[in-house]
Formats: structure tokens, sequence, C-alpha cells
């Protein structure tokens, strides 16, 4: 893993519906995100190849996937690499909300 990126979903609806409104980095900042409110996580991963040599040509890449506008990476070695997004529901953190 040559680099990992992570969102935390807030739900910022006035009244609570367990769906992330916004996607905000981790901060000291009280303000800028309420930990009581996450209710889901975005990784990104960026992978490369152990090997060098692998490609003949340069190989391109957005890491990760959800900066807007997204900025086109032209690495100048010749390393595979791959990025992998995925969203998680804290499902236990969301029924808990809904229930209370």
């Amino acid at each position: 893993v040559e680099n990992m990126q992570v969102l935390y979903g807030e739900d910022t609806d006035e009244t609570a519906d367990n769906t992330a409104n916004r996607y905000v980095p981790w901060s000291d900042n009280a303000e800028e995100l309420n930990p009581d409110r996450i209710v889901s996580v975005r990784l990104s991963l960026l992978v490369r190849s152990i090997n060098d040599n692998l490609t003949t040509d340069l190989s391109p890449y957005t890491f990760p996937s959800w900066v807007n506008p997204p900025t086109l990476t032209t690495p100048t070695d010749r390393h595979l690499r791959k990025v992998f997004t995925t969203t998680i529901t804290l499902r236990n953190k969301a029924l808990r909300n809904k229930a209370g």
C-alpha cells in the first residue's frame, strides 16, 4: 500500500436519518466533525507492485478518487498501480442512532 486516505461520513440532518450527508477527514476541531454523527467510513487505497519495469508505458492514476476536480498523476517509474475505494456503513452505529 503506497497511500491510504480515510474520510468519515457524517449525518448532518437535524433529524438523523443515518445517511451520510458529507464526508470529511478526521480533525481535532470538533466543529468540523461530530464523532457522534459518524455513520460510515470511506477508504481509498493506492497499491503499487513491488517490482519496477512491469509496464512499457507510464501508468497514470487518480488518487484519491473522490477529489474534485480529479488530479491525474503520472509517475516516472514503471510500477503497476491501482486505486481501490470503498464506503463502509457502520451498522451498529446506524442501528443505535435509529433506535435512540
